[in-house]
């Protein structure tokens, strides 16, 4: 048995930590990146750790350009993986889908394939071009599954399981995510800038009364009382799950909000306005043409490197009303991880604690076979109550907190 990961960074990182404490359940771990050095770098991290369960299995390293679908597909035959694990920047995420179809062999992601704020890429129509694989998937009896970071992905989870478990009907899904630490820095970003800051200035999409609305982001902010890590301004943002929730919970209002300290806006407001978020290409007066985010990317912190200093706790997960046995009830299921805690047994920092864990869950329940049938699945579609019975034995506990409805 062989895993394919394809990325290096910060959700890959953790990735392949879980998998390699989860070797003799997966097998052999091949970590593709552009860049070697950083997949050396986790392998030399996870020996340090001493996280590697069956010392007989081999974790090895390559490059790979992933947008490049035939030099994927040759590195796909060469190293005959049962499962390819992408954790690359979301907008390759097509093209290592095109890949595994050439190829035969199943796939697995963590995020929508698009940046979620370019033309023709907003949260209504995110997943569409992921989702005109559901037949190819099914034709060749191979297996995809998308979103099993956190948000996306746990938070689709806990949608499914209140469903089956807690409510006759939902009426309301509001994914919360607020980090509630410090890395010490005046400004950075806790993944890959560029798709951190696409993401972040872009409109807010959500679902209400049977339809999109949409508003400027960080226009529209409630407080919210969390447990564990207190109260919180949120902002209604666009988001992965957005879409897919609405496509699975078609009669709920969904919404998502994330916390930003006032410290961030302003960094974001001040970068935004002079330009410096725009993806699209500038000519400068020595005539050297770059791109205004390309270049903020290589002045920030590279995420990785924050893991060490951080301190405090995350909180996410899914705040839902509706009715059980024609009684109003009102939930909110979640995860608490620390930063300090994530840091000591796989050298990360939580943001990506929380997202690579879920994608191991999602390999672990492939190789069980429990998650695994011919088809493209959102994890709104597969069986809840085995990943959440999982989560917690790979570092994710979750709890329930009943809150007055």
């Amino acid at each position: 048995m062989t895993v394919l990961q394809i990325g290096a960074g910060g959700v890959g990182w953790a990735l392949a930590h879980k998998l390699a404490q989860n070797n003799d359940l997966i097998g052999d771990l091949v970590i593709a990146s552009r860049t070697l050095a950083k997949c050396n770098t986790i392998i030399d991290s996870i020996r340090r750790k001493g996280n590697i369960k069956d010392p007989m299995r081999t974790i090895s390293a390559c490059t790979l350009d992933a947008s490049d679908v035939a030099a994927t597909v040759q590195l796909i035959q060469a190293v005959r993986p049962d499962l390819v694990a992408y954790v690359g920047p979301p907008w390759t995420s097509v093209a290592v889908m095109e890949a595994c179809c050439q190829a035969g062999v199943s796939y697995l992601d963590t995020s929508v394939a698009t940046d979620l704020c370019s033309p023709g890429q907003q949260v209504p129509v995110a997943y569409d071009v992921q989702w005109a694989f559901r037949e190819r998937f099914a034709a060749l009896g191979i297996t995809g599954i998308l979103s099993t970071g956190f948000d996306p992905g746990v938070v689709s989870v806990f949608c499914a399981w209140a469903q089956k478990h807690l409510f006759d009907e939902i009426d309301s899904i509001d994914v919360m995510d607020v980090n509630a630490g410090s890395h010490g820095r005046k400004f950075a970003t806790n993944f890959d800038p560029e798709a951190n800051l696409l993401e972040v200035q872009g409109d807010s999409f959500y679902w209400e009364g049977g339809q999109w609305k949409q508003v400027p982001c960080h226009t529209r902010m409630r407080e919210v009382e969390f447990p564990v890590v207190g109260t919180h301004k949120v902002y209604s943002m666009a988001h992965d799950e957005v879409r897919s929730l609405v496509e699975f919970f078609p009669n709920s209002s969904v919404e998502f909000w994330m916390g930003f300290g006032d410290n961030y806006l302003k960094y974001f407001n001040v970068l935004r306005d002079v330009g410096m978020l725009s993806p699209e290409p500038i000519t400068t007066a020595s005539g050297v043409t770059v791109a205004p985010l390309s270049v903020l990317k290589a002045l920030l912190p590279e995420p990785t490197s924050l893991a060490a200093n951080y301190t405090g706790k995350t909180c996410i997960g899914s705040m839902l009303t509706g009715k059980k046995s024609g009684q109003r009830r009102k939930v909110f299921i979640y995860n608490i991880c620390d930063h300090e805690q994530s840091y000591q047994e796989i050298e990360s920092q939580a943001i990506s604690y929380t997202t690579g864990v879920p994608a191991a869950v999602g390999v672990l329940l492939y190789f069980s076979g429990q998650w695994r049938q011919p088809g493209l699945f959102n994890v709104e579609q597969l069986d809840p109550d085995a990943f959440l019975a999982l989560m917690p034995r790979l570092g994710l506990s979750w709890d329930v907190q009943e809150l007055p409805a």
